[in-house]
């Protein structure tokens, strides 16, 4: 019976091989265009290499007749030949005691390391490389190594990396056949950029508040690769909703698509499975101990019916009602203090308004922000305004920003965020 595919199955990318993102990886610095092998043996012999040197334990290498024992089952003799010419002379294999005619080699940790790179594009795709990159400009930000020269331009670098993964991804979704999206899926199946970004802004308006519009920027490109993202894996769902071919979803997906779907679609996936017939080895008294051991329950008497609810408008509703009307008082506020613009130092304003309707003020701004249906970011220094005399005694500086309501509108705010705001300290 020939194989099936497995529910389960991992879906293969476009190229079988698995190479389609090695010839990407090394154009940069590749001399010519025939430079770098479509050979998926040339991969595997690498591999078995690496392997070998690291079960070995030991530090003075291994010879020849011994690296190429380890790659019989890999590749031929001929194949081995050919690459372990081109391994040396690239410097994957090094002689150990750097002789002409030395006989026992060991292995450069640096192609280890390409090696990972390629497993981990194969699997995650670059946008891991660009979460990576996120995390450590962070810790540099805390932990002080990056000047405020080398934070902007590391920024730059991670906000024009998305946009290029974001614009492809587009095209993808938007221009090419579904059968080239299978491959993708596992590339974009955790969207944490958008986190990883917003922690670096934290940390940008805590340290650096001149770079803000920059991190602004980054919050705009964050959201409109999360708004591809959806994008793409909507137009997954669509194809599998009409085709009923389940194989195409993530074993989470297809989790839910079996709590939801009916049964016959679920049973179209064994129609071609051969079955063992059913033996029932059991005699007549087991049977009826397992029906007495497992007889249903006495039925319980039903409670007496609820009385009628009163007359009268349902508290819930008015309750949710109240909440809405809350919300837009909030937002409201918040949108007057602004003045209509998308970001607004307050720390003035609100010094000179009495201090019970700055206190109020100050707890709208708190709960606006809090608020995730409401697009608005507060910031609050850690510094302290002390004026005995004024109408507000003591007060920190605050600004409240105004984040762009969906992909839609990135555009419309590109230039108003690249015009400084008011430094709140």
């Amino acid at each position: 019976m020939p194989d099936q595919p497995d529910l389960f199955s991992v879906q293969q990318e476009d190229n079988a091989d698995g190479l389609h993102h090695i010839s990407p990886f090394v154009a940069p610095v590749a001399a010519t265009a025939g430079a770098v092998t479509n050979d998926p043996v040339a991969l595997r012999i690498a591999e078995a290499i690496r392997d070998v040197f690291g079960d070995s334990g030991s530090e003075n290498g291994l010879s020849r007749a011994e690296i190429a024992q380890a790659c019989v089952s890999v590749a031929s003799v001929d194949e081995f030949d050919a690459r372990f010419h081109v391994f040396t002379k690239l410097q994957l294999l090094e002689p150990l005691r750097r002789k002409a005619h030395d006989q026992r080699y060991v292995f450069n940790p640096t192609s280890g390391a390409a090696l990972l790179v390629y497993e981990r594009l194969g699997e995650a795709g670059g946008v891991h490389e660009i979460t990576m990159l996120l995390d450590r400009t962070r810790e540099g930000i805390l932990n002080g190594s990056l000047t405020e020269a080398d934070l902007a331009a590391k920024i730059a670098k991670v906000r024009r990396s998305l946009a290029n993964y974001t614009n492809h991804l587009l095209r993808l979704v938007r221009t090419r056949p579904i059968e080239e999206l299978f491959g993708q899926r596992h590339h974009h199946a955790h969207a944490a950029s958008i986190q990883e970004a917003k922690h670096v802004v934290r940390a940008i308006a805590e340290r650096y508040p001149a770079l803000r519009p920059a991190g602004t920027r980054l919050i705009q490109e964050a959201l409109r690769y999360t708004a591809a993202v959806q994008e793409f894996h909507d137009r997954l769902m669509r194809q599998a909703t009409t085709r009923r071919d389940f194989s195409m979803l993530l074993p989470e997906q297809y989790l839910t698509a079996a709590r939801r779907a009916p049964v016959d679609a679920l049973a179209s996936v064994f129609a071609a499975t051969v079955f063992d017939p059913p033996r029932v080895d059991i005699t007549v008294g087991q049977v009826l101990t397992a029906a007495a051991d497992h007889q249903p329950p006495p039925p319980r008497r039903r409670l007496p019916r609820p009385p009628a609810k009163p007359p009268g408008p349902d508290p819930v509703e008015t309750a949710r009602a109240r909440a809405a009307r809350a919300r837009e008082r909030r937002e409201a506020a918040v949108t007057l203090l602004m003045g209509g613009r998308a970001e607004a130092d307050l720390t003035e304003d609100l010094r000179a308004l009495p201090w019970r309707i700055t206190v109020r003020h100050i707890v709208d701004l708190l709960r606006v922000a809090a608020d995730p249906d409401l697009p608005f970011m507060l910031y609050i220094s850690r510094q302290v305004m002390v004026d005995p005399s004024g109408p507000v005694t003591y007060v920190s500086p605050m600004a409240v920003y105004r984040l762009p309501d969906g992909p839609r509108d990135m555009h419309d705010h590109d230039d108003d965020s690249e015009s400084t705001p008011a430094d709140p300290s």
